[in-house]
């Protein structure tokens, strides 16, 4: 029985390794525990240091694909002892003329690149809008409105146009009757010819009947004189009412006098009412003036006439 309880004891030995095995077993999980909690910090400095390699590569390859600047090598602008003796001995013309070389198309032989350049081409205006109103009033002296029956009295409106053609366009309202009457007219000149057509139409409104007039007129300058004519058509809603045609001739008599001829023929739908013509002379400078007139009305054969004499004196 002794020997049954002995084999079951623990032995000390025994006891002594299996203490030792515990102990060496402790160890080791300490050690493992130490290595799990150094792991984070470890792979953070792993991730810093390639970041930071990463930079420095990508530092390096943009360097090396930089283009070097290039320095630019100085000029030197100084200019010798000798140039400037010779550019002080060279002779300076101030008033260069280039008339010798050839004019560009378009400027006149005549004139050289100097004259050129002291006149220069003044633009051309446009003009756009040439057209400006009128207003007036008729009878226009302030005295002869205040005298002036209603019925002599008009208020005109209008445009008018200067240019190569002069032009008007004008309405001339009565007040007694309540009427209107519109006038217009066109005229050229060249400084010697000068052409004239004008016409009328009114009044309308009121009791009066409207009349449709036209007149056309001419004047030449010649070397001895200068022409002159006209005609004159008038026209009702009835039909053509009346004209005249008259022709004139003005030529200088001396300095101051000119003399003149005219002549004057009026008609009507039934044939020819009246031959009137005018011969006188013209003084200039004094304001006077010598004619004799005569009429003829070849319906009822009177005839008429007369010598008259004015004499304007300016102070």
């Amino acid at each position: 029985m002794e020997n049954a309880f002995a084999a079951n004891q623990p032995r000390p030995d025994a006891l002594q390794e299996g203490v030792l095995m515990a102990d060496a077993g402790n160890g080791v999980s300490g050690s493992d525990s130490s290595r799990n909690a150094s792991d984070p910090a470890q792979r953070s400095a792993e991730t810093a240091a390639a970041q930071q390699a990463q930079a420095a590569a990508d530092k390096a390859a943009a360097d090396a694909a930089a283009v070097d600047p290039v320095q630019a090598a100085p000029v030197d602008l100084s200019l010798s002892p000798a140039t400037i003796s010779q550019l002080s001995a060279m002779p300076v013309d101030t008033v260069p003329n280039l008339a010798s070389f050839p004019t560009p198309g378009g400027v006149p032989t005549a004139a050289t690149y100097a004259d050129i350049a002291q006149k220069p081409a003044v633009p051309a205006s446009i003009e756009t809008n040439v057209w400006s109103s009128s207003f007036s009033i008729t009878p226009n002296d302030p005295a002869a409105v205040a005298k002036a029956a209603l019925s002599d009295v008009s208020v005109n409106i209008g445009l008018n146009y200067v240019g190569d053609l002069n032009a008007n366009i004008e309405a001339r309202m009565g007040i007694a009757p309540a009427q209107v009457t519109f006038a217009g007219a066109v005229s050229y000149t060249n400084g010697v010819t000068s052409y004239g057509l004008s016409g009328v139409a009114g009044p309308f409104g009121g009791v009066a009947d409207p009349n449709y007039g036209l007149t056309a007129d001419f004047a030449k300058q010649l070397d001895f004189g200068k022409l002159e004519a006209s005609l004159n058509l008038n026209v009702s809603p009835d039909g053509f009412t009346n004209g005249r045609v008259a022709a004139g001739f003005t030529a200088p008599l001396s300095d101051n006098w000119d003399g003149y001829a005219r002549v004057g023929v009026g008609f009507d739908r039934n044939g020819v009412t009246s031959i009137d013509s005018a011969i006188g002379a013209d003084y200039n400078t004094g304001g006077a003036s010598l004619g004799v007139s005569g009429r003829v009305d070849t319906r009822t054969r009177d005839v008429s006439g007369g010598a008259k004499f004015n004499l304007g004196i300016k102070f």
